[in-house]
């Protein structure tokens, strides 16, 4: 029967590639003779995808919490080999330092703060007491005179003392009432100047937690890949670079886990729907053309992508994820990988070149080389270069085009 034909194609044109033929002569026709006989053989409809290697798993690398926006001033170069403690990132710790500085300011203050309202509490609170038994004092006095019965005074003289002692007995209650007043409002400002002090000493840890952090350390041995810069240039996305800045928790890059890779394609947006989840593929290393690594497409984006972050997101198309069944110690992440997906195989189909193929408004017909009238054929299905026919020709039949 012969080797397999495999029809490669892309998103424009045919690709012929090795081991992948468009009506190449098979061995024993004449050199650049046009193949226009019924072979029976084996097919495949293969479509050509671009991608490059992906771990499935990876430790991200992010800028530390708390901090605000921070500068980069070093960082390792992407693609690095690193072990785990190896230094990946320092950050400009100037801005952190003079907030530091700050902090520690404004903790002084609350200190102070809280010790003087302390003080000046304590100070009011024993004026108050002392206010308190003075009054007691008097309105005890008061009871002493007001006690002696009426019979015992003039009228008017123990009127007098009535009144007296009505007036210290207001005079204490009023002097308690404050004591109490003052003592709910000083512990309430005691509490706000406390709560004042613990904030400024919570935000001064946390810098200085911070000022620890200035220097992301690898958690672990593997290849340091750089990420994405969030702001794009006039050239398009670039990767981070000593001076940029970022934000808390902006993934400076990742360290993958080389254990299970994956492929990472993209299916630009006119041939959406020719690849689905699913059909096997055989995936090819650019630096490795002789190794092929098989595999199946696991995902097909449903919302092509504009840019963004990632290998997938600054082109173009529906992103496609392709699994393999094996990993190869060779395989490093951002390899670039052709990828064929198989979209249809025969292993033992008539074939006819395409181009020997009119499709009008009854079906497809094909003319044979006798200059008969054009005979209708069934199509199983069809590539960019040649048919499946399931009837209406025989193997050996001659056809020309139309």
């Amino acid at each position: 029967m012969g080797a397999v034909r495999r029809v490669c194609w892309a998103a424009v044109v045919a690709l012929a590639l090795p081991g992948c033929t468009s009506g190449r002569a098979e061995p024993g026709e004449r050199e650049g003779a046009r193949d226009d006989r019924v072979v029976r053989r084996a097919v495949e409809d293969v479509f050509l995808l671009s991608g490059e290697l992906a771990a499935v798993r990876s430790t991200a690398i992010v800028t530390p919490r708390g901090p605000g926006r921070l500068q980069i001033r070093w960082m390792a170069e992407d693609g690095a080999e690193v072990t785990e403690g190896d230094r990946l990132v320092d950050f400009d710790a100037s801005n952190l330092i003079q907030r530091i500085e700050e902090r520690r300011l404004a903790l002084e203050q609350a200190v102070i703060a809280r010790e003087g309202a302390e003080r000046n509490a304590a100070a009011e609170a024993e004026k108050k007491r002392v206010a308190v038994e003075k009054a007691q004092v008097e309105a005890d006095k008061a009871e002493v005179d007001a006690v002696i019965p009426r019979e015992m005074r003039p009228a008017a003289e123990w009127r007098k003392f009535q009144a007296t002692f009505h007036e210290k007995q207001a005079a204490l209650e009023k002097a308690r009432l404050e004591q109490e007043a003052y003592a709910a409002t000083s512990r309430a400002a005691i509490e706000a100047a406390r709560a004042t002090e613990q904030k400024a000493r919570r935000e001064l840890a946390e810098n200085e937690r911070s000022l620890g952090s200035m220097s992301l350390l690898a958690p672990r041995s593997g290849i340091f890949l750089v990420g994405p810069y969030y702001q794009w240039g006039p050239e398009g996305p670039r990767k981070l670079q000593p001076g940029d800045q970022v934000w808390p928790s902006y993934p400076i890059g990742k360290i993958p886990d080389p254990g299970e890779m994956e492929v990472q394609a993209i299916l630009p947006e006119s041939d959406h729907g020719r690849v689905a989840p699913g059909m096997k593929t055989r995936s090819i290393l650019d630096t490795y053309p002789d190794r092929v690594f098989e595999g199946e497409v696991t995902e097909v984006g449903s919302v092509a992508s504009e840019g963004g972050r990632g290998w997938v997101a600054t082109r173009p198309g529906f992103p496609v994820r392709v699994s393999l069944e094996t990993t190869d110690p060779l395989m490093r992440p951002g390899l670039s990988v052709r990828v064929e997906v198989v979209r249809g195989q025969w292993d033992d189909a008539l074939v006819v070149p395409r181009g020997a193929v009119r499709f009008d408004e009854d079906g497809p017909v094909v003319r044979r080389d006798t200059g008969a009238d054009p005979v209708p054929v069934t199509l199983t299905a069809c590539t960019p270069v040649e048919c499946v026919v399931a009837e209406g020709l025989e193997e050996g039949d001659r056809v020309s085009g139309f």
